[in-house]
């Protein structure tokens, strides 16, 4: 069956799907707007990052376009890009996914990323999601990051590997965890398997809090081989 038919057969899934189940926001109940689980006036509560380091993406009150620990001690990544600050809607609709299973909310936060990344013209060799350990995936049943990459892929049409990242240590929960305390705690957490000719990679993750995760696996991925290294999220805490 060719790739137009198969697009064909999806498009009218859709129509059908959204006249028997219409999109309601998540948040107010009303219609969802653009293809959304989100109404427009709730789409617009969600508060973009600005200013913020050019680098890890940290909220700034000045205008330096790079924080002060980022000039102190330059990251292994080379960049992270998140949509909106970690709060109201977006720790709504993030906190749902992930203790609630509510898998929906991983469609509208996909579909806002991959727009988002779409608009400013990113093309890496591949894409990847942060990796659970098989434990905690075991536990939860399934991987928030991993559902939100689906729809990036398919809209910038970039190759996504489930299987070249694992983690290999069950670190214990971040959470609690200071900044220096985090990075001691994911030090050789993750394992890479080399893509052949991978030179640019962009990790997918719900929120950023600290970085250290973002570090950790860069860290690892230049180990490896690969050149550049980008972490997309959802939300930046």
């Amino acid at each position: 069956m060719s790739k137009l038919i198969y697009e064909n057969i999806d498009n009218w899934s859709n129509i059908v799907q959204s006249k028997l189940y219409p999109l309601t926001c998540f948040i107010c109940e009303q219609q969802g707007h653009n293809g959304l689980d989100l109404c427009s006036h709730c789409l617009n509560d969600l508060k973009p990052i600005t200013p913020s380091c050019s680098i890890c993406n940290i909220q700034l009150t000045t205008k330096s376009s790079i924080c002060g620990r980022c000039l102190k001690t330059p990251p292994s990544f080379d960049q992270i890009i998140s949509l909106y600050q970690y709060e109201g809607i977006a720790q709504f609709l993030l906190q749902s996914l992930k203790f609630q299973a509510r898998h929906s909310c991983a469609r509208t936060m996909g579909k806002l990323m991959a727009r988002h990344f779409t608009q400013l013209n990113k093309q890496p060799d591949l894409l990847l999601a942060v990796p659970l350990h098989a434990k905690r995936l075991r536990e939860r049943g399934f991987n928030q990051s991993e559902l939100i990459v689906q729809y990036i892929q398919k809209a910038l049409d970039v190759p996504l590997n489930q299987h070249s990242l694992n983690r290999v240590v069950n670190t214990a929960s971040q959470t609690t965890l200071k900044a220096p305390e985090r990075r001691k705690n994911l030090k050789n957490a993750f394992h890479y398997t080399p893509v052949k000719d991978i030179n640019s990679v962009a990790i997918i993750d719900d929120v950023v809090t600290t970085g250290s995760t973002a570090n950790e696996i860069a860290k690892t991925l230049k180990k490896q081989g690969v050149q550049h290294v980008e972490v997309w999220s959802f939300a930046r805490a």
